[in-house]
């Protein structure tokens, strides 16, 4: 039995580095499949792995009883995690729905809590399969998750969806059915989703980025679907160019990425969209900064409205710049000097006596675009990011950094907070502050002051306090998490792992994601539960005690 237990371990450990790692299990035969074969690689080193491997009885390595041996890790691993989040207190929902390699619908649940070093994080917690998307059977997936993890709705301060009518919905969708249950619960959409589509109206609503647009995509399609083109076109590469990429109509870090890998031919055109979203050669944009799970709402306003200050200096002194930098580029290519088109002739139908309207010289052609798309991005800007949106939280910030009082934030919170140890706590910590020289300007001046060891004693004297910053953290920005998951997805259910059931890719998907976490799982107790479970399991291994 002892021999049996050695066994049986070296079986699980197999699991849980398969499972890490995204790896198949299974394979087409028993015999190869990657855990038999990691099994006979191992047992050279294991003689009671040789000895249960050469058995010709039962070995407990059937399909069922290995979906077990996952499905008890994997609860294990969500046990930890689950208690995270219970003891956080307060958390928010993430939720994100996507079709998988079969064509069925999968939705990402992820949690935001913040740690008692006011540290936000956003924990995967599962795939879950739903035959419709309406917002009355999203409702239900969402409580029946909620139910299963013994989280009560009561503790929801925020959550965060895609935009779609039927989780926006102010009436019917799913963050109104939410906050009639718990109406501190606050709706976010999704500020990094926002962002791609402010640029997508941009480029949409101008026509000259819009037929850009399309001939670009057009160019990459011509190539990149055709291998005999796609082989040709490489011959006139250098050794470090990019290969071409697909053009995201929405994700526009996708979007640069397309442009930059043509830019020998388009550099002027690429320059011109660069100015305009305001990014930065690489990954180091406001897009790309929205994403990061340490974003709070305070802060993703500010970056939204220093984006609009941005905006609004380039229109007033930015073209002259762009019009010289982009002039020497184009000389530099040996590109023909930019030309104003040849009017277009109207039709007498259409004629209404005047003279249609004539630029004098390229440089007042492009002038008059570069602030018709100016002006189109600040519009989109100010209609896509409601004001109403940030509004608490600056009620939040005036009120820790002492311009405010905290009426609208205890109308809001009602019982979360007691009042007068809030005004208290808030008075002492401001004293604080200024005794050790440390201005509090900002809500992240505040966060910076208590979080951290530095700050353990103040977040000990200042609970009241400490908790209103935590429930501040805890509404969601963005619901990038889920569709990070969605990447793990497309890696964990492929199309010769299709057939793997719902449960399975639940188990694995968590697995896959927490590795550190998996990776430190105590597999004596997992054994143990997994030897408990029946008579003949306990007579043939040992159970430690």
């Amino acid at each position: 039995m002892s021999d049996a237990r050695i066994a049986l371990l070296a079986v699980l450990s197999s699991i849980q580095y398969l499972s890490c790692q995204g790896l198949a299990i299974r394979g087409k035969t028993d015999q190869a499949s990657n855990l038999i074969q990691l099994l006979n690689l191992r047992a050279e080193d294991i003689p009671e792995l040789q000895s249960w491997l050469a058995r010709k009885e039962s070995k407990w390595l059937s399909h069922d009883i290995l979906n077990e041996m996952t499905e008890i890790m994997a609860h294990d691993v969500m046990r930890t995690l689950i208690g995270e989040i219970k003891s956080a207190e307060f958390f928010s929902v993430i939720m994100d729905e996507t079709a998988d390699i079969t064509v069925k619908e999968q939705v990402s649940i992820c949690f935001r809590f913040v740690t008692e070093d006011l540290e936000p994080e956003e924990l995967f917690l599962g795939f879950y399969q739903t035959s419709k998307t309406t917002a009355e059977t999203l409702f239900q997936l969402l409580k029946d998750v909620l139910v299963r993890f013994s989280l009560p709705v009561s503790k929801c301060r925020g959550q965060c969806y895609d935009g779609a009518s039927n989780v926006s919905g102010i009436r019917t969708g799913l963050q109104a059915r939410m906050r009639e249950l718990e109406p501190r619960a606050q709706y976010i959409h999704c500020t990094a989703h926002v962002m791609n589509l402010v640029v997508h109206d941009v480029a949409q609503n101008i026509p000259p980025c819009r037929n850009f647009m399309v001939l670009i995509r057009d160019m990459v399609t011509l190539i990149r679907n055709s291998p005999k083109r796609l082989t040709w076109f490489q011959e006139f590469q250098g050794k470090d160019a990019s290969s071409l990429k697909p053009l995201c109509p929405t994700r526009w870090t996708m979007t640069t990425a397309s442009l930059q890998a043509i830019a020998s031919n388009y550099s002027a055109l690429l320059e011109f969209l660069e100015d305009l979203s305001l990014n930065e050669k690489g990954d180091a944009g406001v897009n790309a900064a929205l994403q990061k799970r340490s974003l709070h709402l305070q802060k993703a306003r500010q970056m939204v409205d220093t984006l609009r200050e941005d905006i609004k200096c380039l229109r007033e002194e930015g073209f002259q710049g762009f019009w010289e930098n982009t002039t020497a580029a184009a000389h530099d290519l040996n590109l023909e000097s930019p030309a104003v088109p040849r009017p277009r002739k109207i039709p007498r139908r259409l004629e209404d006596g005047g003279l249609p309207h004539c630029f004098q010289t390229p440089e007042t052609m492009y002038r008059q675009q570069f602030f018709e798309i100016m002006d189109t991005a600040s519009t989109c800007l100010d209609c896509r990011f409601s004001p109403s949106v940030f509004e608490r939280m600056q009620d939040v910030e005036d009120f820790l950094i002492g311009k405010g009082d905290c009426k609208s934030i205890m109308e809001f919170y009602r019982d979360d907070l007691d009042e007068k140890r809030l005004r208290l706590h808030r008075d002492m910590c401001i004293d604080l502050a200024k005794q050790r020289g440390v201005r509090l300007a900002s809500f992240q001046d505040v966060v910076d002051f208590l979080k951290g060891n530095q700050g353990e004693h103040l977040r000990i004297m200042l609970p009241e306090m400490t908790k209103l910053v935590k429930l501040a953290l805890t509404v969601p920005v963005t619901s990038c998490s889920s569709e990070r998951s969605f990447s793990g997805l497309r890696r964990l259910k492929t199309y010769l792992r299709s057939t793997m059931g719902q449960a399975r890719l639940t188990h694995i998907a968590v697995l896959n994601t927490h590795k550190d976490v998996s990776r430190n799982r105590n597999l004596d107790v997992i054994a143990d539960e997994f030897i408990k479970r029946t008579a003949a399991r306990s007579a043939t291994f040992l159970i430690k005690k």
